[in-house]
This record gives C-alpha cells, structure tokens and sequence, in this order.
C-alpha cells in the first residue's frame, strides 16, 4: 500500500466526522436554539444517550485515531501538511472533551430537576449557548484538519 493511499483511507472517516460535526453545529444546533428551554432541557439527555450510542458517530472518529499508529510505523513523520491535519484531528477530539462533556453532564444533571424554575431556565439558556459555541469550535478545528490533510495532495 503506498503512502497516498493510507492516506485517502484515513482521509475517508475524517471528513465523514467532520460533516457530522458541522451538522450538529449547524443544523442540530439551530433547532436546539428553537426549543423553548424545558423542550431543551429534556432533549439534551436523548441526544447525548443516543449520539454516545451511534455506530456512525463512534467508528468515523474512531477509525482515524486507530489508523494512525500503522500510518506513523509505516510511514514515519515525513508529510508534514498530512501529520499537521491528524494533530487538528487530535484537537478537534480534545476540544470536545474539554469543552462538550461538561456541558453535557450538567445538562444531564439539570434534566433531572423542575425546568419549569427560573434559575434551572436560566441554566439552560446558558447551557445552551456554551454548547452552540462549543460545537462550533469543534466542528472549525476538524475542518481545519481536513483542509491541512488535503493540502497534502496538492
């Protein structure tokens, strides 16, 4: 397998997550940003048990943390744009769980409570706007890493 090959097969998964992220930042946030605050605060639980759950969200940002250990065995550190993007790749990962986690786990707790109070609705405005930026810095760090990985080609 030549080198630009491993490449293009570790390229595949890493824009399949990348548009997930933008989805989710985009249009899955936007309707978020629709719901009135209790709608939110009950939806957010089923999205984070269903999206830690989905086969599609798990294996395109697993396969691309996975394949980096042959790709870096076989073909060492010598293209450089390529290795730029898996490390935006790495950041991109980090920045979710940096930034993401802790939001959800305190929408988790939330959820639990009356939504109808002020200070929980309160929470959850802030909550939801941490998230929507949240996103958006993750899903801008993937991209970055998908175009610092093309440029490879060029």
């Amino acid at each position: 397998m030549t080198q630009t090959f491993a490449e293009i097969l570790i390229l595949t998964p890493s824009v399949l997550n990348a548009g997930y992220l933008v989805w989710i930042a985009d249009v899955l946030q936007q309707i978020m940003n629709d719901l009135a605050e209790a709608s939110f605060g009950r939806f957010m639980p089923l999205l984070y048990k269903r999206g830690v759950g989905s086969v599609y969200a798990v294996v395109t940002s697993s396969i691309t943390f996975v394949a980096m250990i042959p790709y870096f065995i076989f073909y060492g550190f010598n293209h450089w744009w390529f290795i730029a993007g898996l490390i935006f790749f790495l950041l991109s990962s980090v920045a979710g769980k940096v930034f993401n986690l802790p939001i959800y786990r305190r929408l988790l707790v939330l959820a639990k409570r009356d939504l109808s109070q002020p200070d929980i609705v309160q929470q959850l405005r802030e909550d939801r706007r941490k998230l929507q930026m949240a996103n958006w810095v993750r899903a801008s760090i993937c991209v970055v890493s998908i175009v610092l990985m093309v440029i490879q080609f060029a």
